[in-house]
């Protein structure tokens, strides 16, 4: 009896948290001039700072997140969200991030469990990525999704609230550009030490 009453104590909360999203006023979209800003901020070098001999301290990637509409409990990309990621592809295809490799992080809001939440956000983070492939042509090797569920809330003190349910966008240091696809004919096959690939943390 306990158990079933939980159940429907659980399925009355996701229905209630279904109901306040659909009638969220959809975020506003963030424009590619500042998602490059956040990326690619003139102060910043990735050169590993931190190392032994620098003399800099060790700084966080350059990061922005991005409120990426999803429908109610799925990974479908609503108009938004649509929106959203054609202004992050502007900006990624830029020539000042055009060899950067980037950590595409999905997180949620704190409803339902936590496992769930996770895939749910891996999900969303895979949408995304396959958005930015499919739709504007950015290399695979340069995106990688990660979903964190509701791990990283941006507002504790509000753990259902639209600001939780993002996409980070962070641009991952010791990346390394991808060949070109332009090279002579009699030129060497690139191996896969060229590629894209994150360095071990």
């Amino acid at each position: 009896m306990k158990m079933h009453r939980r159940r429907l104590l659980a399925l009355a909360g996701l229905a209630a948290a279904g109901l306040a999203q659909a009638q969220e006023i959809p975020p506003p979209v963030v424009g590619a001039p500042k998602i490059l800003e956040a990326l690619n901020p003139k102060d910043v070098v990735l050169d590993n700072p931190g190392a032994p001999g620098s003399s800099r301290p060790p700084r966080r990637d350059p990061a922005i997140s991005l409120q990426v509409q999803f429908g109610f409990d799925s990974a479908e990309l609503m108009l938004q969200g649509k929106r959203q990621l054609d202004e992050l592809a502007l900006a990624l295809n830029d020539k000042a991030l055009a060899v950067s490799g980037f950590e595409l992080g999905g997180h949620t809001d704190k409803v339902g469990d936590a496992a769930y939440n996770v895939r749910l956000s891996m999900d969303r983070a895979n949408a995304v990525r396959a958005y930015l492939i499919d739709m504007h042509g950015i290399a695979a090797q340069r995106l990688q999704a990660i979903g964190f569920g509701y791990a990283r809330l941006a507002d504790p003190s509000r753990p259902t609230a639209a600001v939780n349910r993002r996409v980070e966008v962070r641009r991952v240091s010791g990346m390394r550009p991808a060949p070109s696809t332009n090279r002579p004919a009699n030129a060497p096959t690139p191996s896969p030490s060229d590629r894209l690939v994150p360095t071990p943390r």
